[in-house]
């Protein structure tokens, strides 16, 4: 098959981080057609490395969209698969960029409830932001792959500040983790993580909501964690012209956990609960005025 037809329909999952995009991510990579590129932070910044993560349409320059769209038809012709499934949260601040590289991509924005994503997020930046620990060896190992010669002055820096805040530790994260908002590194240095956090889940959202609803309703749906389960997994599937296999019915079986949803504001302090809920209300408020989607309109 030619790179254009392995990269026929590919579905982006988007959303903020910690919303349950890699619960949808890992169940459809089960289905027996598809590739899962999980979270290639680096291919997608290929030839826009200096800049943050909300690329607009006119960064996917022609050598820019060769090299991302040859990168991702070699992975999936490797895996001898057929179809794209690509997962990275930073997408959620470029999606005229994406769509630009896929134009005929299929898009799942997958929410969480505000106060409950902006505290798991937190939690990511207290854990991961402070050096390499939280980067297992084979995900270091597939950064590294990814990196491009040209690359390399972009990512050597940053590869540096996370060893040695790993050997230096100090109270305030130096690091950063999760998609890169302009003037990101501005705000780790004045802002506590907590703020941080709630500028990433407020930026991601509101700009996929924006941006994916003036897409054809067959190529962008919305769903939210709080209501995901096999139905709307099935839905889901539909939409995307994917069958409901044994392999999918399988692996959802196996994997899929309905856990309570607000097990973080529950356990958190309440003056702590409230700030969030405070710094993400115009966010929040927007979201209710939004008129619902129809339900997963399937493709043509």
């Amino acid at each position: 098959m030619t790179d254009d037809q392995l990269l026929t329909r590919p579905i982006v999952i988007l959303g903020a981080p910690r919303s349950g995009t890699t619960v949808l991510s890992q169940l459809l990579k089960f289905h027996p057609q598809v590739y899962l590129a999980d979270e290639p932070r680096i291919l997608w910044k290929y030839g826009n490395d200096g800049k943050s993560d909300a690329l607009q349409p006119d960064d996917a320059r022609p050598e820019v969209v060769s090299h991302i769209r040859r990168e991702f038809a070699s992975k999936v012709r490797d895996a001898g698969r057929e179809r794209l499934v690509e997962k990275t949260p930073s997408n959620s601040l470029r999606v005229g960029f994406v769509d630009r590289v896929l134009p005929d991509a299929i898009f799942i924005h997958i929410m969480r409830e505000g106060t409950e994503s902006v505290l798991s997020i937190r939690k990511f930046w207290d854990q991961h932001a402070t050096g390499v620990g939280g980067t297992t060896r084979r995900q270091l190992l597939r950064r590294l792959k990814e990196i491009k010669l040209r690359q390399a002055p972009y990512y050597a820096g940053e590869f540096a500040r996370r060893v040695m805040t790993k050997v230096l530790p100090s109270k305030k994260p130096r690091g950063v983790w999760g998609p890169r908002v302009p003037g990101i590194q501005e705000m780790v240095r004045d802002l506590d993580p907590l703020e941080v956090a709630a500028w990433q889940w407020r930026m991601c959202v509101e700009h996929v909501c924006r941006i994916g609803r003036t897409l054809p309703a067959d190529r962008y749906t919305e769903c939210r964690l709080e209501e995901f389960g096999k139905e709307e997994f099935q839905q889901l599937l539909a939409f995307c012209q994917l069958e409901w296999t044994p392999e999918v019915e399988a692996g959802f079986a196996q994997k899929y956990e309905n856990r309570p949803t607000k097990a973080r504001s529950a356990a958190a302090d309440t003056a702590e609960v409230e700030l969030v809920e405070q710094l993400i209300a115009p966010t929040a408020t927007w979201l209710e005025t939004l008129e619902p989607l129809a339900r997963h309109r399937t493709g043509k």
